[in-house]
């Protein structure tokens, strides 16, 4: 309890303060007697010290040097029994007190310094029952309201009234979703002041900070969540850090929101399951267009509204990690990227990729460069994010064409430097499959003939596949490398072979197109085999 309230009670009335009244907001809790000089060797914080005066008059005890040790061990205060051995202090010793808010106390000079500690510890004793009777009260009454399943701002009231402090609730974002109705500001002014007007890092925000608005203070501490990255944050009003019995309430509060968060949690991925459930079912032919539409509309989505398909996986070494946490982990990071951005995107997993569908309107290739640039430095070291996309923005109901383009592209991510790839239309190879089988095998063999002669099969076979590999990746030797997975010097020295074998020029356009359709023919016979 504060030494302010100790003094208030009836049976303290006749003590009075004669200096460090600012510092009667100090905590106590335990009581003790000077009886050696040494004394400040056995301070303990909280503690409120009660002395005839004796050790003081042949100066065993200085007052100024106890004093300035009390003050740094954080005690309660000082008393002196009233015209006992010290009729009064020395001015200097007042002034001390005074400047470091230190309470010096004088006590009844006709009652037996026991019998004030009895009093004072009884008094003290009362409080701390009261108060964890309090506490335990305020659990039950809150456990009571959880089996209800109440609204957020019912829950926000019931603590604003245990705690006597209006309180707010914010998403992972420092957004104010849900308030008690003793606030006093507006939610959306509160939302605008703690995001645009702070420098608050609330992504990186693991501890309690205070913040001061207008005239009044706020507390803010983040909730415990099932997951790091959508974490919730309470804030309240003007709270008084060194009131410990407001402080263990605070905890009862944070304990009981942060239940109702991690519920919040569950049910949010209860939901994301059942949408990707959902898409996967669209994306089967499981489910009609009509329904589609309909499941759409209830959704606030223009059944016509057409969307590019991206797909996201993690790997390692270019081996997908098959990690469930970390899957968890980019999951909650992208959604928490969307929403922080309020980005057109719908997401929802399959197997171990998650798919996000992007509105047309969105620029895909920005929003996705953004994503990967916020979430690769948050995975580990041995991580690598790479999404594919696809090339084609239709309607959901054709979900199916434009996943396979994303899925394909993601393929291809994987042996590129680069993170991010769009499907490459395929009309050119569709072409190529409509040309008679005989004509194309005869226009392979003469335009390509001259690299059997000579070599063996396996290095014919690393020619063609270098040749399919330049003219895929638009002449980039080094994307053609990293796709074959050798160096770049190995691919210019067999694209010289080639052009010496064939003799051609590769830098000839007409010479370059009549290859480049001889090669994809070739690759399509492969395909076919």
């Amino acid at each position: 309890m504060r030494l302010q309230t100790l003094l208030e009670t009836p049976s303290m009335q006749h003590m009075r303060v004669i200096a460090g009244k600012r510092g009667l907001k100090r905590e106590i809790n335990n009581i003790g007697m000077i009886e050696s000089p040494d004394i400040a060797d056995f301070l303990k914080a909280d503690q409120f010290l009660i002395t005839n005066g004796y050790p003081f008059i042949n100066t065993t005890t200085n007052p100024t040097a106890l004093i300035k040790a009390m003050h740094a061990a954080n005690c309660a205060g000082l008393g002196f029994k009233d015209h006992r051995y010290v009729d009064h202090l020395p001015k200097e010793v007042l002034a001390l007190a005074d400047e470091l808010a230190f309470p010096i106390i004088i006590t009844p000079g006709d009652e037996l310094i026991s019998e004030t500690m009895r009093k004072m510890l009884s008094i003290i004793l009362k409080s701390q029952t009261d108060e964890l009777s309090r506490i335990v009260q305020a659990n039950q009454s809150l456990a009571d309201l959880l089996l209800k399943d109440p609204t957020h701002t019912t829950v926000l009231n019931k603590c604003s009234e245990i705690l006597n402090h209006a309180l707010f609730l914010m998403d992972s974002h420092f957004r104010v979703v849900s308030a008690s109705q003793s606030l006093p500001v507006t939610q959306s002014t509160l939302t605008d002041f703690l995001r645009n007007q702070t420098n608050i890092d609330y992504f990186n925000l693991h501890t309690r900070i205070t913040v001061a608005y207008q005239q009044l203070s706020l507390t803010i501490t983040p909730l415990f969540s099932a997951y790091k990255e959508n974490k919730a944050f309470v804030g309240i009003i003007d709270l008084d850090p060194g009131n410990s019995t407001d402080q263990m309430l605070t905890q009862v509060v944070l304990n009981t929101l942060s239940f109702v968060n991690s519920r919040v949690d569950m049910l949010n991925e209860s939901a994301f399951r059942n949408q990707s459930g959902f898409y996967l079912n669209v994306m089967d032919g499981g489910i009609s267009n009509d329904l589609v539409n309909k499941t759409l509309k209830a959704q606030n989505v223009e059944p016509s509204t057409k969307f590019r398909c991206a797909t996201i996986l993690v790997t390692t070494n270019h081996q997908t990690l098959l990690s469930n946490h970390l899957l968890e982990q980019v999951q909650q990071l992208t959604l928490w990227f969307i929403k922080e951005y309020q980005a057109p995107v719908i997401t929802f997993s399959l197997k171990q990729q998650l798919v996000l569908l992007i509105k047309d309107e969105q620029n895909a290739q920005h929003f996705l460069t953004a994503l990967v640039d916020f979430i690769q430095p948050k995975l580990d070291k041995s991580a690598r994010l790479i999404i594919g996309y696809s090339y084609s923005t239709l309607p959901l109901t054709e979900l199916a064409t434009t996943y396979n383009e994303a899925a394909e592209a993601l393929a291809l991510s994987k042996n590129s430097p680069h993170a991010i790839t769009i499907y490459r239309p395929k009309y050119v190879k569709e072409l190529i499959s409509l040309i008679p089988e005989n004509e194309a095998k005869s226009f392979v063999e003469r335009v390509l003939g001259g690299l059997v002669s000579g070599i063996s099969a396996h290095e014919q076979q690393n020619l063609l596949n270098t040749l399919y590999g330049y003219f895929y990746y638009h002449q980039n030797i080094a994307e053609v490398a990293g796709h074959l997975e050798i160096h770049r010097n190995t691919v210019i020295y067999r694209l010289k072979k080639v052009e010496k074998m064939l003799t051609l020029n590769l830098d000839d356009p007409e010479q370059t197109q009549t290859l480049e359709m001889a090669v994809l023919l070739w690759h399509n016979q492969e395909a076919q085999k």
